[in-house]
């Protein structure tokens, strides 16, 4: 019986350690690995790290040349800072990606300060415009590049395709709301080359300080973020 137990403890185990070795081996070759250094595991038990990740992860399938930094730390006009979650260099602009890994349906407009997310259960979370949110990260964004043409900087919102995304109303033609999966083919369908490979290593070199960061500024910009929206 014992012998049974094991074996069966053996079958079970085995095909969930094949998955995590090869999960693992494909996260140490990511585009995110490289830029974060962030362990496997971190980023995979931390729910907005991970969304990065695989937001990462869908343009490293990308057949054209780009360049991404990710966590970026930048100083902003209320003399704190401004962490943008990735920005890519493409050779169509320079896209500023905020990542929201959530599920349930999202609800929300362009003007709008909150946005909600609901769940199945009938709970409902309201949470900031991440449209308005992404806006404070490009002018951070745009203060740090004084040289380069502002028309090239654009916001996309990521969202998990856990999620529904539910009377999206947007205005502005260079803010995009999709969910993770579409972004390549968003990409794919913008046309005109505005970005040469030698600007997008320029502007990777650039920003490249601002990222890795030391652990004393990003407890800073968390307390900052804390006490502005009063969050415990």
């Amino acid at each position: 019986m014992m012998i049974f137990i094991s074996s069966f403890i053996i079958l079970m185990i085995a095909p969930a350690s094949l998955f995590i070795m090869g999960d693992k081996a494909k996260f140490e070759k990511s585009t995110y690995k490289k830029e974060t250094a962030n362990s496997y595991w971190k980023v995979r038990w931390d729910k907005g790290l991970n969304g990065e990740y695989l937001t990462v992860n869908e343009l490293d399938k990308m057949k054209q040349h780009f360049k991404v930094l990710i966590n970026i730390y930048l100083p902003n006009r209320r003399g704190g800072t401004s962490e943008i979650d990735v920005v890519l260099l493409h050779r169509t602009g320079i896209y500023v990606l905020e990542s929201k890994n959530y599920s349930g349906w999202i609800f929300g407009r362009e003007e709008d300060k909150k946005w909600c997310q609901s769940l199945p259960n009938g709970k409902k979370t309201f949470f900031y415009n991440p449209i308005k949110q992404n806006e404070t990260h490009i002018r951070a964004l745009q203060q740090a590049l004084p040289d380069v043409d502002q028309s090239l900087f654009r916001s996309i919102i990521v969202f998990s395709e856990r999620c529904e995304l539910k009377k999206i109303q947007l205005q502005s033609l260079d803010i995009k709301v999709l969910k993770r999966n579409k972004l390549r083919n968003y990409l794919k369908m913008n046309k005109g080359k505005q970005l040469s490979v030698k600007e997008m290593e320029t502007i990777y070199q650039q920003l490249k300080s601002y990222t890795n960061v030391p652990s004393q500024l990003r407890i800073r910009h968390i307390e900052e973020i804390r006490q502005r929206y009063k969050v415990k």
